[in-house]
């Protein structure tokens, strides 16, 4: 019986923290897609570069990376953790 209980009760946790990192995921994508800056950031940081700069912030399982220099099309790059940084 208690057995039953604690497995149950397991079960919740596991799906409340899914739950809340698929809103803090939908969250932060959102902010990206609007030029934003993520809120939910464990690691920053701004790499200079000779023709400009890399904003990157590390978060619960996602990146982002904004390009501010010429020899990169893209501005914005938003992915799974094991992403890297473009570098032409």
């Amino acid at each position: 019986m208690k057995e039953k209980k604690s497995l149950k009760i397991l079960k919740i946790v596991v799906l409340g923290l899914v739950i809340s990192w698929v809103i803090l995921f939908l969250i932060d994508y959102t902010r990206a897609r609007n030029n934003k800056d993520l809120l939910f950031c464990i690691k920053e940081e701004t790499k200079e570069y000779p023709d400009g700069t890399v904003y990157s912030c590390t978060s619960l399982g996602y990146k982002l990376y904004r390009y501010n220099r010429s020899s990169i099309n893209t501005t914005l790059q938003f992915g799974p953790i094991f992403m890297k940084e473009k570098t032409k």
